[in-house]
């Protein structure tokens, strides 16, 4: 008898714009994904995502549009977020997961937890892919590919929940990592959301400069506009993020404040050394960023760590693989048969990352072994080489 194959699942995406839209149009394409349902506030915005064939179904009322979900990922700007989960909970069907992809998470994560009631399940994510371009008409289904992908799983973070959106996300071409939500909101308050008001600083500041000069946009070019590009993106989104990660944006300006005034002494002062040295470790640390590669076949590691079966083991493990900075590639987890223990599947490329993988769980009391995914002559089937 053969078995048969799972049901193909139903996504509600609430806000079809550039993300959600992207989301949508990635999603549709993976095996396991079966209507895809839009769900927005203006009728004239899912019109559109209807007539694109970015989704299958539209709706403006979210009772509506979830009810037949599996999965709800929301892409609504991140002041909105929880509310609008909270409407959605009354109205999906036990076993649904809840995902989303704002920029700060503290405060969602928290807030969302708090509402979740013990039938469904929820985990944070945060897409680090974007475009200044507004609305469904810039959806992309290659958006998120070769990006990176935050999930943000906590002790209350369901294991299933977790494999599910991990699963699609990988689909889609991204990389993912694990991290802590306080850890994400003050790494982003630096890499994310303070470069944008400086951006939007410096575009004001050429902009008084014309009223007292010559037009010198004219002359923007190179630096300046690399530099200030973000600043076209919507302001509104901007003001929610601002609230809702205040504390850390504020904490970070005042650094970067300090940082400036320390180079406007160097400058003052005729400091040659000092600017030097400042500049040259700027060059260094940005030409040591990392690029993403194409994934190595032949590098894939397979660690696989039996634990007990319980609520927290997930972000456990996954938060020390991103602090490692380690991107899962692929995750599993096989119960034993009486469901009180299981083992957790993790691949991963590298030996190195592997190595140091191994020793961080070793650390926290968890026995991991690692192999190779592929033998070489897998590898060589694969290549077409036999």
């Amino acid at each position: 008898m053969q078995n048969e194959e799972p049901p193909k699942k139903t996504v509600a995406i609430i806000g079809v714009g550039l993300i959600g839209g992207s989301l949508a149009l990635a999603l549709k394409s993976l095996p396991e994904i079966g209507k895809m349902v839009g769900i927005g506030r203006k009728k004239e915005s899912i019109d559109r995502a209807l007539a694109l064939k970015v989704i299958d179904e539209g709706y403006v009322d979210i009772a509506e549009g979830v009810k037949e979900a599996d999965l709800v990922w929301v892409a609504t700007p991140v002041g909105s977020i929880v509310e609008v989960i909270e409407q959605a909970i009354p109205h999906l069907h036990p076993g649904a997961v809840i995902t989303d992809t704002g920029s700060t998470k503290t405060n969602i994560v928290s807030r969302v937890e708090g509402l979740l009631p013990p039938h469904l399940r929820f985990i944070g994510g945060h897409p680090m892919a974007g475009s200044e371009k507004q609305g469904v008409e810039a959806a992309r289904a290659d958006l998120f590919k070769d990006t990176y992908y935050l999930l943000t799983p906590t002790p209350s973070t369901n294991t299933e929940a977790f494999q599910l959106v991990h699963s699609l996300v990988a689909q889609m071409g991204a990389r993912i990592l694990a991290i802590d939500p306080d850890k994400h909101d003050e790494a982003m308050a630096t890499i994310s959301h303070l470069p944008h008001f400086i951006s939007a600083v410096l575009v004001n500041l050429a902009g008084e400069r014309v009223r007292e000069r010559e037009n010198i946009l004219r002359l923007a070019a190179g630096s300046f506009k690399d530099m200030t590009r973000i600043a076209a993106s919507n302001p509104e989104i901007w003001l929610d993020i601002a609230i809702e990660n205040r504390e850390a944006i504020l904490r970070v300006i005042a650094e970067f404040a300090q940082e400036l005034d320390q180079v406007r002494n160097m400058i003052e002062k005729q400091d040659k050394q000092g600017l030097v040295s400042k500049l040259t470790l700027a060059r260094e640390i940005r030409q040591s960023l990392p690029a993403i590669f194409p994934k190595d076949l032949s590098e894939l590691r397979e660690l696989s760590i039996p634990v007990v079966d319980r609520k927290g083991v997930i972000s456990d493990i996954t938060l020390t693989m991103g602090e490692l900075g380690i991107n899962i590639e692929d995750i599993e987890l096989v119960h034993a048969p009486d469901h009180r223990s299981a083992v957790l599947g993790l691949v991963i490329i590298g030996s190195e990352a592997a190595e140091k993988a191994r020793e961080a769980l070793a650390r926290k009391g968890y026995a991991v072994e690692v192999k190779t995914v592929y033998s070489e002559e897998a590898l060589r089937k694969l290549r077409g080489q036999e």
